[in-house]
């Protein structure tokens, strides 16, 4: 088993992460937005598959050996088959079906779960500039700038 990651450090890496996934969705979408179907009916994106790129990209290279279960490796079927005791979820576009709407109630998603408890969090609204960290003991709303990656 790996040891778990400490809270603080994994807040202070996750937070530019997320925010350079949410840069990339704003880009794609400056670009247009077009969606396939995934095998449960739902919408995916360029956005979906490039911003969770960058998440597993950064989370594996951090934290090696530590599980990573996220939304687009999991409907392709590539979820580990036991997360463990520690484990990062990742949802790279919550709300796809509003991003490709144009609307901007969507989000990038990451959290640390450690014995079934989310320990760590992050939730980035590109569109909206708000970013929301949360660790035990602390919680925190941020406003970004428009172009901030």
């Amino acid at each position: 088993m790996t040891a778990s990651p400490d809270d603080a450090a994994v807040l202070s890496f996750i937070e530019p992460l997320v925010l350079r996934a949410g840069a990339r969705i704003m880009e794609i979408a400056a670009a247009g937005i077009a969606a396939e179907e995934k095998a449960d009916a739902s919408p995916v994106t360029r956005a979906d598959r490039e911003a969770e790129a960058i998440l597993l990209s950064g989370l594996r290279q951090r934290f090696p050996g530590v599980p990573i279960v996220a939304e687009e490796e999991a409907s392709a079927g590539l979820a580990p088959r036991e997360a463990g005791e520690v484990f990062f979820l990742v949802d790279p576009l919550d709300g796809t079906r509003e991003f490709v709407r144009g609307g901007d109630d969507f989000t990038v998603n990451v959290a640390l779960v450690r014995a079934g408890v989310p320990v760590v969090g992050a939730v980035y609204a590109p569109a909206c500039h708000r970013l929301y960290l949360g660790r035990p003991g602390v919680a925190e709303a941020v406003e970004t700038d428009a172009g901030h990656s």
